[in-house]
């Protein structure tokens, strides 16, 4: 090898190195992003997944506030038809009677025509039920619908929109409350989403991985009301938002910048 060709190869080494890292790590980047990924990249085949949780109607708690409509047909105008009466906030919509009930720490909500109903506990399909049941002296064939009004989802760390959501439905996944958040921001790490849920007076830490088809059947797949989720940021992240570190990266490229040129400078000298 010629004494040009030994003093330009650490060079051409060094270039060759850099090179390949760059590369490297943009390969790397792209697929951090992806959910899913363990899904094959065709479209020429549909995966079908046979085993994912199944939606369990959340139960209700106490300090829960229900929506409770009844559309009825008055059946009993003597017994105390008085049904404007209601706890709670109330209101008219055509034959229908719509109101707030608050579970009070016991576990009941009190119905003025009905009296006190033990609820908590119950999914609201069931309450529905036991409501209609209690209803039937007043009103001929009432239709009772029960809704969770505080339905809400707590969504902290690295989304695009932190804060509570309100469902309208029971049926609450973290796949929706991801969406709802305004999905993702790309330096969240999509492989270590954590749940934090109240039972009772115990406190249950869940992970989910949203960058695995696994997530489908995860047991806490569906949320109930007041989950908390945390999305935690990945290290690039907290490492460019501390100070000390980007003194510490300067000085660090500063060196390699300095070491580069010297080997270059020794190359062709």
């Amino acid at each position: 090898m010629s004494d040009y060709h030994k003093r330009s190869y650490p060079g051409f080494l060094l270039l060759l190195m850099l090179s390949a890292c760059i590369l490297f790590n943009s390969c790397i980047s792209v697929k951090k992003y992806v959910y899913f990924r363990d899904l094959p990249d065709t479209t020429s085949k549909t995966i079908v997944i046979d085993q994912v949780t199944p939606f369990v109607d959340p139960k209700i708690e106490t300090s829960d506030i229900l929506s409770i409509t009844v559309q009825p047909m008055l059946k009993n105008l003597g017994s105390g038809s008085d049904n404007n009466s209601d706890a709670g906030s109330s209101s008219k919509s055509g034959s229908s009677l719509v109101n707030l009930f608050p579970v009070d720490k016991n576990g009941y909500i009190e119905y003025s025509l009905i009296g006190k109903i033990k609820v908590a506990g119950l999914s609201t399909s069931e309450a529905r039920e036991i409501i209609r049941e209690k209803s039937l002296y007043y009103y001929k064939d009432p239709v009772v619908n029960v809704r969770i009004t505080n339905f809400e989802i707590t969504v902290l760390g690295d989304v695009n929109k932190p804060g509570r959501i309100t469902s309208e439905s029971e049926k609450f996944s973290i796949i929706d409350a991801v969406a709802e958040s305004g999905d993702l921001l790309a330096t969240a790490k999509r492989n270590n989403i954590l749940l934090i849920r109240s039972e009772g007076d115990q406190k249950i830490f869940a992970r989910y991985d949203i960058a695995n088809t696994s997530i489908f059947n995860n047991p806490y797949y569906y949320l109930k009301q007041r989950d908390i989720i945390y999305v935690e940021p990945n290290k690039y992240k907290v490492q460019s938002s501390d100070q000390s570190f980007i003194r510490n990266l300067g000085v660090l490229s500063s060196i390699i910048s300095l070491a580069s040129l010297i080997l270059v400078y020794r190359s062709i000298k």
